[in-house]
């Protein structure tokens, strides 16, 4: 019966059958097949799943973004972005990158940070000089920066499962989503000088100060929702709903571009964004529910036991896994079915939970600019109205520059676990 429900899945998956249908029809056909399991488990695992305190964080993180981008703060962090890093080689590939760091400090949302910043950079840099393939890869590489520097949308999805601090989920991840952008930035350096593409005018002292004082509110909103957490004034949850009066303050009555109007609309967005990414952890808890009834993860720890005693082979193992993984499924429902399997496996290995949480939240989240679920990937070659195939091979070099980051991650615990030990 496993070998059914795993041709199944791959099967709907191929024919183009969204992702959250292709986990609930799994599990239903699991539930037909096993004949011992009534199927009103089924909605009870999806409304269970997804009711939850720390769950309400996601909607509002999502609607974070869509207020940004209605309000003009996206527009005044690029601003900001070019000013800083502009005027190196490849200054627009880095004004990306910058300006992925500082909408993640946000939003947490890749797709949002790929849409957001993908319609005013792509054609900005293709103007400028840079081909369509590299502009769209640069964007949709940065993109990935989302999820891993808090707020992070995954590791709230990760510390609910595992039963951890999602407060020191958030703060080990910001080194590990500075050197994405340091790595990536160094890809992109190399990749311009090689193309003789140069940066553009440096800016003056006085555009500088100018755009960051215009930028200065949307700036503040990362070190508000952080330092609110972190200095225990309030909880993931009540820090998005933070993060979303204060956006629509500063787009409203601040900067003035967000009307009453702009409402429904931020709404609906970030309805429809939710609507999914709740549709997918519902139906990957049925999924999970039936790994975990088939002892799945004692199996799973016990196979790669017995492939080795070397435990730094076991983790480049675990790394494989994560990166075959993630092109097939996106990265909600992959943590919910993967980390009740993978977690015992990482603790016999000596893996702090919140070091694991780092490593498996990077090493999924890859997967959303590979083939063939890449939502990221399908974003920007969407915006650049390029092949995913053309997109794909020019993100060859940013995937490695990620897959590098996640490797320190693993063997280098300090990268993930300094930065927690100083709030203790």
């Amino acid at each position: 019966m496993t070998w059914i429900i795993v041709a199944a899945f791959f099967v709907l998956l191929v024919l183009g059958v969204p992702i959250p249908f292709v986990l609930g029809l799994t599990t239903l056909l699991f539930f037909v097949l096993d004949g011992f399991l009534p199927v009103a488990l089924i909605p009870q695992r999806l409304f269970t799943s997804t009711d939850s305190f720390p769950m309400m964080a996601i909607p509002l993180f999502m609607l974070v973004g869509a207020l940004m981008n209605a309000g003009g703060i996206s527009h005044r962090l690029i601003r900001f972005s070019r000013a800083l890093v502009g005027h190196i080689t490849g200054g627009l590939a880095h004004v990306n990158i910058l300006a992925s760091v500082f909408f993640a400090g946000i939003s947490g949302s890749s797709a949002a940070d790929a849409s957001a910043l993908g319609s005013i950079l792509i054609p900005a840099m293709v103007r400028s000089g840079y081909t369509a393939a590299f502009s769209a890869a640069v964007t949709a590489g940065s993109s990935l920066i989302g999820p891993i520097i808090p707020p992070s949308i995954p590791m709230i999805l990760y510390g609910v499962i595992a039963g951890t601090s999602i407060s020191a989920l958030f703060v080990a991840g910001i080194i590990p989503g500075l050197l994405m952008a340091l790595t990536q930035m160094i890809v992109s350096w190399w990749i311009c000088k090689r193309d003789g593409i140069g940066g553009e005018t440096p800016a003056s002292r006085r555009e500088l100060v100018d755009s960051f004082r215009d930028a200065s509110w949307g700036l503040l909103m990362p070190v508000l929702i952080l330092g609110g957490i972190l200095g225990g004034v309030f909880t993931p949850t009540e820090a998005a709903a933070v993060g979303v009066l204060a956006a629509f303050i500063i787009g409203k009555y601040i900067y003035r571009e967000f009307t009453w109007r702009d409402v429904p609309e931020a709404l609906v967005s970030a309805a429809i964004s939710t609507g999914v990414v709740m549709l997918v952890i519902g139906f990957s808890q049925g999924l999970a529910f039936v790994l975990a009834s088939k002892q799945v993860p004692q199996q799973v720890a016990a196979a790669m036991l017995a492939l080795t005693d070397q435990g730094w082979l076991l983790i480049l193992i675990l790394i494989a896994i994560l990166l075959l993984v993630g092109t097939f499924l996106e990265p909600a429902a992959a943590l919910i079915i993967l980390t009740p399997v993978l977690l015992p496996l990482a603790r016999q290995l000596g893996l702090d939970i919140i070091q694991f949480g780092v490593l498996l939240v990077l090493g999924l989240v890859i997967g959303l600019v590979t083939p063939p679920v890449g939502t990221c990937l399908f974003i920007v070659a969407s915006i650049s109205r390029l092949r995913l195939e053309t997109v794909a091979r020019a993100l060859v070099p940013f995937i490695a520059a990620c897959v590098v980051v996640l490797l320190i991650v693993a063997y280098v615990p300090a990268v993930t676990l300094w930065l927690p030990g100083l709030f203790r």
